[in-house]
């Protein structure tokens, strides 16, 4: 049943945000069917488990629009009016994360750090982040201006129309927005429902949410072992010995590997390897 549960969840999840981005791109003035809005959000999933700060997911998602046969404005207006009705929603998400932890982040923090696990592979994290950090700004010297003009252009003409976006559709988009995140945010708790000793159903819910935003500002491609070791030190809830790690695994297959593999899956079958490959290494190197 909790299996069942967390299928659902993801399902719903899967089909906010395929309703999202298709209402978006009605609002650019195209049509997106919903296979094609399904198929492009799981290029975009697999690219952003791959890919430092979940860069590649955009332009996945972006291709999977112009591969769909939608033109290049087109495509970027409804990415556009997309991202204007979620980030409101990310800040409201941010603010009550900050809410729930910040009163006792000393303590929280102490706990973390304490934790033999989590001491012994913070350092570690702490290296790999500085040295890919270093990496990503060199790479963002590298070659600066080098944005086509015909580029710049499409991008004036998109932002013109995103502007002219109607209000409910950026509303509707922020509550499909609220819908997919919960969703998802539920995994955890649906996979411990019904059993006795559960943790307390605020601790998992925040501590997923805040854990599947973490890739978004650790320069790691999914985390890079970050999300492990704080979920293994208790962050989203202590599921007791012998079974956090299972718990781990059951929550990143759901939420993160699942989800990967439809989409590469989708991907490599439709467009083949080499564009899998592009997308697979935004992020990590230009082109010479």
């Amino acid at each position: 049943m909790n299996h069942v549960l967390a299928i659902l969840l993801l399902g719903i999840d899967c089909a906010a945000r395929a309703w999202r981005i298709q209402l978006a791109s009605w609002a650019a003035g195209g049509r997106l069917t919903f296979r094609d809005a399904l198929r492009l959000n799981l290029y975009g999933e697999a690219a952003s488990t791959f890919t430092p700060n979940r860069l590649g997911g955009e332009p996945a998602r972006f291709l999977g629009m112009t591969w769909s046969g939608r033109r290049v404005v087109l495509a970027l207006v409804a990415l556009g009016v997309e991202v204007t009705a979620e980030w409101p929603v990310f800040g409201i998400v941010a603010i009550a994360l900050v809410a729930y932890y910040v009163p006792d982040w000393s303590a929280a923090a102490d706990r973390f750090l304490t934790h033999s696990l989590a001491r012994d592979l913070l350092g570690l994290e702490l290296i790999a982040l500085v040295a890919l950090l270093v990496i990503w700004t060199l790479q963002q010297l590298v070659r600066p201006g080098a944005i086509r003009h015909r580029v710049r252009r499409q991008w004036r003409v998109a932002l013109a129309h995103v502007r002219r976006a109607p209000w409910w559709v950026l509303l509707v988009g922020a509550l499909l927005t609220v819908v997919s995140l919960a969703a998802r945010a539920l995994v955890l708790p649906a996979l411990v429902w019904g059993h006795p000793n559960a943790p307390p159903f605020s601790v998992m819910f925040f501590g997923s949410l805040a854990l599947l935003h973490a890739p978004l500002v650790v320069p790691l491609p999914s985390g890079g072992g970050g999300i492990e070791v704080a979920f293994l030190s208790g962050f989203a809830g202590d599921f007791g010995p012998g079974h956090q790690v299972m718990m781990l695994l059951l929550w990143r297959f759901y939420t993160t590997i699942l989800l990967t593999v439809l989409g590469v899956y989708l991907l490599v079958r439709t467009h083949g390897a080499a564009a899998a490959k592009d997308l697979f290494t935004v992020g990590w190197f230009r082109r010479r």
